[in-house]
């Protein structure tokens, strides 16, 4: 008898645990649960290694492993007067920051140097369990700390509002009518107030959201369509680097997303999203300087006018080159020449480079155009050689003299002066072993397959010349700004 007894017992008591088993609600996951931002980049904020006077180009601050790139618009905040630089570039080590202009405040040694990089976040996932109307999908993000009183300044903890307004969280439902009721409400976002975990929350209304409902929810975002924001407005900050997380190893933070079945009411599904921020990868890339300087020939009976071809239509019609000989990129034959004409030869210059600085073009000689037999020369068309582009280049005789000899410099891209080196009438210089002409001294872009000049060399003999073969050895050199 008493066996049978404690066998009803046992027999009960089973009965009770099965029954508040099955009674007791169990939160389910939500199903795809995911969190994203538009960038993943970390907010630079470092102190600043000591105070700086007002009127500096560049700070130092302290390694925390913050990385400050050309073209931040960071601010000096927090202990001091508040001003937006932007940033040129860093030094090697990341520590030297440098400023496209001087600072115009003096910032003191408790201060910070920071870039607020924000982005819009996305929140999707799918629901195993209805939220019903007037339950809640609450998204919380990790705890500020204490020193957290800045909205607009990142932390490094978590991820700061910065002022997103309820309006600019938009949310979709693949199924059902439900919406948000009057937007969502965002807590845990006042300055000044220390730990605060940054929530924001969406009350249901109009009706029930179903199970197997996939819900996305843009954290700033203005509007949307279908499953995309269409309109972003992104304002939450990203939190600064973690000084103990290697570089290149993302930092990752826990975001709780959780429904609920009334506000404070029963869980009713949860997840823990992933979310983290990297540095951004340096991409570096060089250009090397590049210049070429290449002499051609003309081709014989070249009008040097030539509709604008060569040296520009105000150039001198009567400038035509030897008809008997092509110059060559080494050699020049201005053929027989006598006192009744000028005679012309030319060559020319191709200049290219990827500099935008511009470049130079200078000649030197070994003297006289003479003949070495009897050292009787034909004289300069300037004169002797005083010193550099010195005395100023001037026109052939346009009748029988004494004679006259130099080289002109012209184009058709307006490199050349031509208030030097004449146009309608060209003028003539020879340089000397020791002071050399400017042919071209440009600042500026060459053309995209290089610019082009031509040097002429004009000659005319004097009546009493001597017979005989004259010759000259000239020089060219081009240099490049870079």
């Amino acid at each position: 008898m008493k066996k049978v007894l404690l066998l009803l017992v046992v027999m009960v008591a089973l009965t009770v645990v099965a029954t508040l088993t099955a009674e007791k609600a169990s939160a389910l996951s939500l199903v795809n649960a995911s969190a994203s931002a538009t960038t993943s980049r970390p907010s630079p904020s470092s102190p600043l290694s000591g105070a700086y006077a007002a009127g500096v180009s560049t700070v130092t601050v302290v390694n925390n492993s913050s990385t400050f790139l050309a073209s931040d618009s960071a601010v000096f905040m927090r202990h001091g007067t508040q001003e937006y630089v932007t940033v040129a570039t860093t030094s090697a080590n990341k520590l030297s920051v440098f400023f496209t202009d001087n600072t115009t405040a003096a910032h003191n040694a408790t201060g910070i140097l920071a870039v607020p990089i924000s982005a819009m976040h996305t929140v999707v996932f799918t629901t195993q369990t209805a939220i019903p109307i007037g339950g809640q999908i609450v998204i919380a993000y990790p705890a500020a700390v204490a020193s957290d009183t800045v909205q607009a300044s990142p932390s490094a903890t978590t991820w700061m509002f910065n002022g997103l307004a309820n309006a600019n969280i938009k949310q979709k439902f693949s199924q059902g009518a439900a919406t948000c009721g009057a937007n969502w409400v965002l807590s845990g976002v006042t300055n000044g107030t220390g730990v605060q975990t940054p929530t924001a929350t969406c009350t249901v209304a109009g009706a029930t959201i179903p199970a197997g409902t996939t819900v996305w929810v843009w954290l700033g975002c203005s509007a949307s369509a279908a499953t995309t924001c269409t309109t972003q407005v992104p304002q939450i900050i990203n939190p600064t680097h973690n000084p103990s997380t290697a570089r290149g190893t993302a930092d990752v933070k826990n975001i709780a997303l959780t429904t609920l079945s009334s506000s404070g009411g029963t869980i009713l599904d949860q997840a823990t999203l992933k979310m983290g921020t990297i540095e951004s990868v340096f991409v570096v890339a060089h250009v090397d300087p590049t210049f070429t300087f290449i002499i051609d020939g003309v081709p014989a009976s070249t009008d040097m006018d030539s509709s604008g071809t060569f040296c520009g239509t105000a150039y001198a019609d009567s400038v035509i080159t030897n008809s008997s000989f092509p110059s060559t990129p080494t050699e020049v034959n201005l053929g027989v020449i006598n006192a009744a004409a000028n005679y012309y030869a030319a060559q020319k210059m191709t200049i290219t480079s990827n500099t935008a600085a511009g470049y130079a073009i200078t000649a030197t000689s070994s003297g006289f155009l003479i003949n070495p037999a009897t050292g009787i020369y034909i004289p300069n068309a300037q004169g002797n050689v005083l010193g550099n582009d010195d005395p100023a280049p001037a026109a052939l005789p346009a009748s029988p003299g004494s004679g006259a000899y130099g080289i002109n410099s012209c184009d058709s891209n307006s490199r050349v002066n031509t208030t030097i080196w004449g146009q309608a009438t060209p003028n003539f210089a020879n340089p000397s072993p020791s002071y050399y002409y400017t042919l071209v001294n440009y600042s500026g872009s060459l053309e995209t397959n290089g610019d082009i000049l031509y040097v002429v060399y004009g000659a005319r003999a004097a009546t009493n010349t001597p017979p005989g073969d004259y010759w000259q050895i000239i020089s060219y050199t081009a240099s490049v700004t870079f």
